[in-house]
């Protein structure tokens, strides 16, 4: 391509050379030398991971509950002998891609390690050691080690980031001029897929047990750090994929994909071998969704985007805007119908001890401060039915894009109803031990991260979109501005003030009292404010969209009273019920306005 530079001084060699058949053969790129000391830094890394459970996590700890050293050293070299034999077939940038992958997980996989430190006895790693008694655990040097092999994947990956290392001008930077738009599409779309499915299987507990001393937690019972760690792992899987599939060369993201997805098997395979090897350990099905993610995220890597490359023919700009559109109507529909699962599952369930009289099982929930049943997942009914309705219209190829902007709003409601449902699950659970979480809890959090999904598709679809028209005038609509400013003024009471109130009930909120609930209160507002501001500037049809889409946010914010009331006696509607009211007939006035008023077109200076 006349993009890429032949030079002597940046190429190994001077020009083709002629192969045995007598075809040309390309030269190899030269390897950055950021490219080389980032691979040095991962090997680095890759050792200390490796070394670090056979130093000894603990300080006289007892071993593990399996023989997991050989694997636990394959898991941590892999990923570093794939950048390798990558830089050695030629094709740095991808090499490159799998040190950015595998460094998405890394903090995550940290503070995972960090409960050794904090307490060891809450840690639940059987790959790495099992207590045989209550006595505390001081972390030793291996601890160390893990969280340093961690820093330093991190570091490796952080070199590399923009543009392999290369300096620009440099034949690797020309690499990503390349950018190949439909091979990016088919790994966006597939890396979405596979990676969701990644994700909500690590939000699984990959076994439970038998043994008093190792515990079988999930993430919403157990320590902070295992929380957060293994929250933010889940994250890091689906934005490591869409990293992937958004990169400027498609090169990279496969390189991205194979490097999640080997970072995802390192965190989920020692767990789930030990449950399938271990006798007092029973394997959970749902957590081989992340392995089964994992192998097709590396599918995905290494031949559906490859087969991509060889087409000469591309699919018109609006084909590939419609395919984007349908992934991400089948990602909203997954999504809400993940939310209708998870309000009509249990939300936590309470687990009676065998040596308690079952005539004091009612004593037992009274103690605990909790009855059996929930209504704080009552909301998500109403926000799964407006993502599945959403979703469905993405998929009626003639009115897709006018529904598509919003559900880039919509789609905010599940996690607000999410939250909600999830901040009741911690409460009940940290009141008393023979409370767990249920169905309806994996189901939300299937529910929030199919939902963020569906989100960044539909803005991968908008922007496909924004490639076919011009936008260089901008439109002003001066009548628009008192109707949106507005909206926004009663959306910050909305949010920020209590929809409920009751004796002895304090409600989340975001200036006071802020608790998981508070975060789906701060993204709503976020994305209302946004949505707002952008629609501002869009186009009419556009512009009416998100308002849309952002009064369907707050109308489920609305219906928290009459949905969940029946969570305090004697609750009765508050400010914050009266303002997402008025924020609804704002927005909803705004969006008429939008499409009734013609905006007069902005001056060229």
């Amino acid at each position: 391509m006349n993009s890429r530079i032949r030079s002597s001084d940046t190429r190994v060699g001077t020009g083709p050379t002629a192969g045995e058949t007598g075809d040309l053969v390309p030269e190899r790129l030269e390897v950055p030398a950021l490219l080389k000391v980032a691979v040095v830094v991962a090997a680095a890394g890759a050792a200390l991971l490796a070394i670090g459970p056979g130093v000894g996590v603990l300080q006289g700890a007892p071993p593990a509950a399996y023989g997991s050293g050989p694997l636990l050293i394959v898991l941590a070299v892999v990923p570093v002998l794939v950048a390798i034999g990558l830089l050695i077939a030629g094709k740095p940038v991808g090499s490159a891609g799998v040190l950015v992958g595998a460094a998405f997980l890394a903090p995550g996989r940290a503070l995972l390690d960090l409960q050794f430190a904090a307490d060891a006895l809450v840690a639940s790693r059987p790959e790495l050691v099992v207590p045989t008694d209550l006595a505390p655990l001081a972390a030793g040097a291996g601890t160390w080690l893990l969280v340093a092999g961690h820093v330093l994947t991190l570091v490796a990956g952080a070199m590399v980031i923009v543009r392999a290392g290369a300096q620009p001008g440099t034949p690797v930077a020309a690499e990503f001029e390349d950018s190949e738009p439909e091979s990016r599409k088919r790994l966006l779309g597939w890396g979405l897929l596979f990676g969701g499915l990644a994700t909500i299987g690590l939000l699984m507990p990959p076994f439970r047990s038998a043994n008093a001393f190792l515990l079988d937690l999930d993430l919403t019972n157990g320590p902070g750090l295992v929380m957060t760690g293994g929250l933010l792992i889940a994250l890091a899987a689906i934005l490591g994929c869409v990293f992937g599939g958004t990169a400027r060369t498609p090169k990279m993201g496969r390189g991205v994909l194979i490097g999640v997805a080997l970072a995802i098997l390192a965190v989920v395979l020692p767990s789930q071998i030990a449950a399938s090897t271990v006798d007092w350990l029973e394997s959970d099905w749902r957590s081989y969704m992340a392995t089964a993610g994992a192998v097709g995220l590396v599918g995905v890597a290494v031949w559906p985007s490859g087969l991509a490359l060889k087409r000469k023919e591309s699919k018109p700009l609006d084909q590939s805007g419609d395919r984007v559109h349908m992934v991400a109507g089948v990602l909203a529909i997954l999504a809400g119908i993940a939310a209708i699962l998870g309000q009509a599952t249990e939300l936590f369930v309470v687990e009676i001890p065998t040596d308690v009289p079952i005539n004091q099982t009612d004593e037992l929930i009274i103690l605990s401060g909790v009855r059996p049943g929930s209504f704080a997942n009552r909301l998500l009914l109403p926000a799964g039915i407006l993502v599945i309705l959403l979703g469905v219209l993405l998929l009626i190829k003639p009115i897709a894009r006018i529904f598509r902007p919003m559900l880039s709003v919509a789609w905010v409601g599940v996690p607000l109803a999410g939250f909600l449902a999830l901040d009741a699950v911690v409460t009940a659970t940290s009141t008393s031990g023979a409370i767990r979480a249920g169905a309806s809890t994996w189901w939300t959090l299937a529910a929030v991260v199919l939902a963020v999904a569906a989100a960044i598709t539909a803005g991968a679809a908008g922007a496909i979109e924004r490639d076919d028209v011009d936008l260089t005038d901008r439109s002003s609509n001066i009548i628009l501005m008192a109707p949106i400013a507005a909206a926004m003024l009663f959306a910050v009471g909305a949010f920020g003030l209590p929809t409920m109130r009751a004796d002895q009930y304090v409600a989340p909120g975001i200036w006071s009292n802020f608790r998981v609930a508070s975060w789906g209160l701060v993204v709503a507002l976020l994305a209302v404010l946004v949505a707002a501001v952008v629609a501002a500037r869009s186009r009419p049809a556009r512009g009416a969209a998100l308002m849309f889409g952002a009064a369907g946010v707050v109308a489920v914010h609305a219906l928290e009273v009459p949905m969940t009331g029946a969570r305090a006696e004697g609750s009765a509607a508050a400010a914050g019920t009266w303002l997402a009211l008025a924020t609804i007939a704002a927005l909803v006035i705004s969006a008429f306005v939008a499409l009734a008023v013609r905006p007069e077109p902005a001056r060229r200076r």
